[in-house]
């Protein structure tokens, strides 16, 4: 398993853009083309390209030969194979990806100020429990906690929101994970990373053997 991440420091120029663009499949290309604003589109860009390096990193394909499907639920996944597994998150400054030999799934936020009140929709009772008895200093940080966990293991899981958020709980201490779930995905593992204070970034994977760190990728890294 490894875990790949891209800062974006500073703004994309629009030739490094262009270039970087022409590297995409018709379907992506047309993706991003429909995004309003510049932002997403360069980090839609750079997710698919950090996509594509961690697959050659792990399987010495080059970049042409990568192709795409999706499963029913509409998560991607890799032409030809089922033995690589990959997902991908982005917020703000960063664009994250895992990849692994089975199941994973990331997820990357950038830390904002929020109303708790949405737990209630989103997070289980015992979940929306625990993050109220807190400090009101240390909610919105155990917030992010929380969300960006249940956020990679539904990612993890492919079937995407036919998963219920409020199905399955999450309880933290320190830096123990345990998931409350019936048996269907309780299979699965957590860790977290600490890549920027303003930002959490969870991992889920079926696999316990995680990596220590993450293998940051300068944004020039993914010109081919």
């Amino acid at each position: 398993m490894q875990v790949f991440a891209v800062h974006l420091s500073e703004e994309l120029d629009r030739q490094k853009f262009d270039r970087m663009f022409h590297q995409l499949s018709r379907e992506k290309q047309s993706k991003v083309r429909r995004m309003l604003k510049y932002d997403d589109a360069v980090r839609s860009l750079m997710g698919e390209l950090l996509v594509k390096y961690a697959i050659g990193s792990m399987t010495n394909l080059p970049w042409h030969q990568i192709r795409f499907g999706m499963n029913a639920y509409g998560k991607p996944h890799l032409d030809g194979t089922d033995s690589v597994y990959f997902n991908v998150s982005h917020s703000g400054d960063w664009v994250v990806c895992a990849i692994d030999s089975d199941a994973v799934g990331i997820d990357v936020e950038k830390i904002h100020s929020m109303d708790m009140q949405i737990a209630l929709q989103f997070f289980s009772a015992a979940e929306y429990e625990q993050l109220m008895t807190l400090p009101s200093s240390h909610r919105l940080a155990y917030f992010f906690d929380i969300w960006t966990l249940k956020e990679s293991l539904i990612k993890a899981d492919g079937r995407g929101l036919s998963l219920a958020l409020d199905s399955f709980s999450i309880h933290k201490q320190g830096s123990d994970i345990q998931l409350i779930a019936g048996d269907e995905i309780a299979k699965y593992h957590f860790k977290q990373y600490e890549i920027d204070p303003s930002y959490k970034l969870s991992l889920c994977a079926k696999s316990s053997h995680f990596p220590d760190k993450v293998i940051h990728v300068d944004v020039d890294t993914l010109y081919t």
